[in-house]
């Protein structure tokens, strides 16, 4: 009787080892796909389309302007 108890404890320990495992790895690969999903296959790629670019390094048109007043241009009007 106590050696058919035990076997009994030991295989619900078993299966719920084997539930919790398969959980993890389904959780896992869920968020695995999901970030994937969500960053762009490359976000260094030169976009396409009337894309402008808004940070050039160097000298600009103005030489007054500096780069925080452009980027602060480029926040307020939103090109």
């Amino acid at each position: 009787m106590k050696r058919e108890r035990a076997y009994e404890r030991w295989w619900e320990r078993l299966q719920f080892t084997l539930l919790f495992l398969a959980l993890a790895v389904f959780v896992h690969s869920f968020f695995g796909w999901f970030h994937s999903w969500l960053t762009p296959s490359d976000p260094y790629k030169v976009p396409s389309g009337n894309a402008s670019k808004v940070f050039h390094s160097g000298e600009g048109g103005d030489p007054d302007s500096s780069p925080g007043d452009r980027l602060r241009l480029f926040y307020w009007l939103g090109e």
